[in-house]
Order: structure tokens, then C-alpha cells, then sequence
């Protein structure tokens, strides 16, 4: 596959993500003024909540999905993906089962009070996440970018549809959130499976399983450690949430949870690049394993695009924050260390591939636990003194360490030349400035400061930067004169 090729598979399966982007630039303002940080914060518990059960549903198999996909035969994914949905499938039902068992204490832990319809609400919504995390596999592994973004497009819309109708009957509610998230949920599940039926055929499923290369001992095997890593990386995403429900409360988690939304709007790219990457990554090696220029082309496109948004994001944090409403105001502060968050997440994308090709899923787990007490540490100083602001430099600083960990292994199994003199020369820099963001106001020595920053990306990546404007340049006449 050519580079040009491999950039317009990128920019077709981003479609869907760019507009989701958009939808989000103009969303986001709308919702903090419809929902106070006190709504905000106890959704955001719910989203918490949700996360961690989805750990324990899933038991790390979507990922043994993933690695296995190109190793069968096409033929044999469909069976692969029902022998991966069955154990997750009794794991729910078990769920369901002492949910309803113990429905009082479990309503009353997560909502505050007992109430059976917000029981039935998080147990619907978590199953039919279950199946949406297959089912958008389906589609993402098959690398069909069209159906993939239509499918992000749309849970969207039926998100910010359903937000306005319940918003308008409950007012300043979270369930209003909690019924959006539902509803877009379990429409796009629906859609994802009608798309992909055949392969959710349970039909004669039997007749073929001997054929398969994987068995369920070895789909166990490979997911198994996941499931550790996955937990004890959900407490060090939600360390920072933690912290500030424990020492402040709702209100500045509501605070804290906008100034994320914000920088979800990068997440955004985050996903997107991840979607498109994983089948890439993994298709390439199983054909061509020692092509690791592939892999250090890929790692120097997303350094450069993700350092670019992020400190276009930092330099313009003040006008996107205006649009937020009055009581969300301080979360400018809280916005430039959490950007490390999905910097450092992409780009460890591309750099960790050894330990996944490898099938060394055990190293994520000592990854997961050397961050994740980094960011409890910081949380547990910061936090209680600077709230919101002390949680997201605490973020911000270990997703630095997730990186770098992430990274030294990732090379141990897989050698690849990732350019990393640049890319901590160009984070020490980006520290800098984020430290300068968080303390003081917007001015001109905050703009010079941005600016030099770009600059500075420029200087080490120009050789790169223009190979790619090049790239993009090319790609666009060629789409013009068709």
C-alpha cells in the first residue's frame, strides 16, 4: 500500500470523525448552558460507572478479536466474532442477574437513591454497549471507512436529538444526558448490525467452528491479562475524577468534565487515527513484518498533526471557553495538561506495536500500574490545593509517563525508528507553555509563546512537514481532476 493510498484510506475513514468534530465545536457550547456543573458532574459519574462494568463484560476479548481477525480466513471471521461474543454474552446475563439480586444497593450507589427505571436504564444501556463494542468492530476491521463514519455520524445526531427533547421535558437533568446516550446507543448498535447481518447469522454456527485457526482457550489466554490492564487503567483515568468528587465535589467535577469535553474535540482525532489504524497496523505486519519504515512514517504523521491541534487548541482555549457559559469559565485553566492526554495516547498508538504484535499482553499491565500510581500520587497532592487545575496537571503529566513506558517496551519486541530526540524535545517545550497556561492569562507573551511553540514543530519535523503538505497537495489534484 502507498503512502498516498494509505492517506486517503486515513481521510476516507475520518470522514466521519472530522464531522462529529464540527458537530462538537458547535454542541458542546449548547449543552454546558443547558446542564449546571452539578448535572455535568453526577453524568459523568454515570459514564464511570458504565466504563467499568464494560470492563468486565468485555474481559478484554474485543481485543483478542482484533489480533486474531487477519490470522483466519475470511471465511472464518464470522465464527470468530460469535465464539468472541459468547463469553461476554453469560458474563452479562451473570451481571443482570446480581443487579437485580442486590437492585437496591446498586441503585442507591449509583444514583443516590433507589429507583428500579434508572436500574433498568444503566442495565440496558451497558448490554447494548456490549454489543456496539462488536459490532463497530465488525465494520472498523473490515476497514469499510464509509459505513465505519456513517455510523459515528449518526450516534451524534441521535445524541444531540435526544438531548434536546429530554432536556426540554426534564430540564436541568442528568438523566436527560443518560436518556441521550441511551437512545443514540442503542439506534447505532441496531444500524451497525443491520449493516454487517451476515456476520451476526447464528445460524449453522456449529458446522464451521472446527475450521477455525483460534480456539476459545487462546481467545481467553490473550484477552485475560487485558482485563487487569483495562481495570487498572480505569482507575487511572478516573483518578483525576475521583479525586475531585472526593475533595470538592460535584460542581467542580462538572467544572473539570467540561474542560474534557473540550479536549475531547482532540479525542475526536484520537479516535479517528486509532479506527483507522489498528486493522492497518495489524493487517501490514501479518503480510509484511519487517516493513517497520511503515510503521515510523505513520508515527511521525500523527507526532506532527497531534502536537499541531493540541497547540492550536491551548493558543485559542480562552475563545472556545467563551461559548461554554459563565460558570464553566475556569476550565480554561484545567484544558492545556489534559491535552497531553490524547497526544500522548495517539502517538503511543504507533510506538507501542511491539508488545501487541508479540502477543506480550502482560506488559500492558505493568504499564497500566506504574502510570496509574503516578497519577494517584499526583492527584492525592494536587488536587486537594488546586482542585480541577492540580487534577489535570496530574493527568497530563502521567499520560507523559504511559507514553514513555509504553514506548521503551514497545521497542524491546519491535525495533523502529520513532524519531523520540524530537518528540521530547518538542513535549519538554509544550510543557513549558501548558505550565504557563494553567498560571496565567491570555496576553501577548501567551500568544508569542504559542507561536514559538509552532515554530519550534517546524524546525524539528520541517523535512516531514512539507513531505506531507506535498502528499496532501498531490492527493487534492488528483480528486480535482476526477
Amino acid at each position: 500500500m502507498s503512502n498516498k493510498s494509505l492517506l486517503n484510506k486515513f481521510l476516507s475513514f475520518s470522514v466521519g470523525s472530522w464531522i462529529t468534530f464540527l458537530i462538537g465545536i458547535i454542541s458542546t457550547p449548547i449543552i454546558t448552558r443547558m446542564f449546571s456543573p452539578v448535572q455535568f458532574g453526577i453524568y459523568s459519574q454515570f459514564e464511570l460507572y458504565s466504563s467499568l462494568v464494560m470492563i468486565i463484560l468485555v474481559f478484554g476479548i474485543d481485543q483478542a478479536f482484533v489480533r486474531f481477525f487477519y490470522a483466519e480466513k475470511e471465511e472464518n471471521r464470522k465464527l470468530l466474532l460469535l465464539r468472541c461474543v459468547k463469553i461476554p454474552a453469560i458474563i452479562n446475563i451473570l451481571l443482570i442477574i446480581l443487579a437485580i439480586i442486590f437492585r437496591e444497593y446498586v441503585s442507591k450507589f449509583i444514583f443516590g437513591s433507589y429507583n428500579l427505571i434508572f436500574l433498568i436504564i444503566i442495565i440496558v444501556h451497558v448490554s447494548f454497549l456490549l454489543i456496539n463494542r462488536f459490532a463497530l468492530l465488525v465494520v472498523r476491521m473490515q476497514q469499510k471507512s464509509k459505513t465505519y463514519s456513517l455510523l459515528i455520524v449518526m450516534n451524534k445526531v441521535f445524541y444531540l436529538f435526544m438531548i434536546f427533547i429530554a432536556g426540554y421535558y426534564l430540564k436541568d437533568n442528568y438523566m436527560a444526558l443518560v436518556l441521550a446516550l441511551l437512545f443514540s446507543n442503542v439506534a447505532v448498535t441496531i444500524m451497525a448490525i443491520i449493516c454487517e447481518r451476515e456476520y451476526w447469522n447464528i445460524f449453522n454456527i456449529k458446522d464451521g467452528e472446527m475450521n477455525l485457526q483460534t480456539d476459545t482457550k487462546e481467545i481467553l489466554v490473550y484477552g485475560a491479562p487485558l482485563v487487569i490492564t483495562a481495570a487498572i487503567h480505569y482507575i487511572f483515568q478516573s483518578a483525576d475524577r475521583i479525586a475531585i468528587q472526593s475533595f470538592w465535589g460535584a460542581e467542580e467535577l462538572g467544572i473539570y468534565s467540561s474542560a474534557a469535553k473540550v479536549v475531547a474535540l482532540l479525542t475526536i482525532l484520537q479516535g479517528c487515527f486509532t479506527t483507522f489504524w489498528v486493522p492497518v497496523a495489524f493487517e501490514r505486519y501479518e503480510k509484511n513484518p519487517e516493513d517497520v519504515e511503515f510503521f515510523e512514517k505513520a508515527s511521525l504523521i500523527v507526532t506532527i498533526a497531534m502536537f499541531f491541534c493540541t497547540i492550536g487548541l491551548i493558543l485559542f482555549r480562552d475563545i472556545i471557553i467563551l461559548f461554554l457559559g459563565s460558570e464553566y469559565r475556569t476550565a480554561a485553566y484545567i484544558i492545556p495538561f489534559l491535552s497531553f492526554m490524547p497526544i500522548m495516547y495517539t502517538v503511543s498508538e504507533t510506538t507501542v506495536l511491539g508488545i501487541n504484535f508479540k502477543k506480550k499482553q502482560r506488559k500492558h499491565i505493568y504499564i497500566s500500574v506504574v502510570s496509574c500510581v503516578v497519577n494517584i500520587i499526583g492527584n492525592f497532592i494536587l488536587v486537594p490545593k488546586l482542585g480541577a487545575v492540580g487534577a489535570g496537571i496530574s493527568t497530563g503529566l502521567s499520560y507523559i509517563v504511559f507514553f514513555s513506558i509504553r514506548t521503551y517496551i514497545g521497542l524491546r519486541y519491535y525495533k523502529v525508528n520513532y524519531h523520540l530526540k524530537r518528540f521530547y524535545i518538542m513535549t519538554f517545550a509544550l510543557c513549558i507553555y501548558t505550565f504557563y497556561a494553567t498560571f496565567f492569562k491570555f496576553g501577548y507573551l501567551y500568544i508569542l509563546l504559542g507561536i514559538l511553540e509552532l515554530l519550534l514543530l517546524y524546525i524539528l519535523y520541517r523535512k516531514y512537514i512539507n513531505a506531507l503538505i506535498n502528499m496532501c497537495r498531490d492527493l487534492y489534484k488528483k480528486k480535482i481532476k476526477r
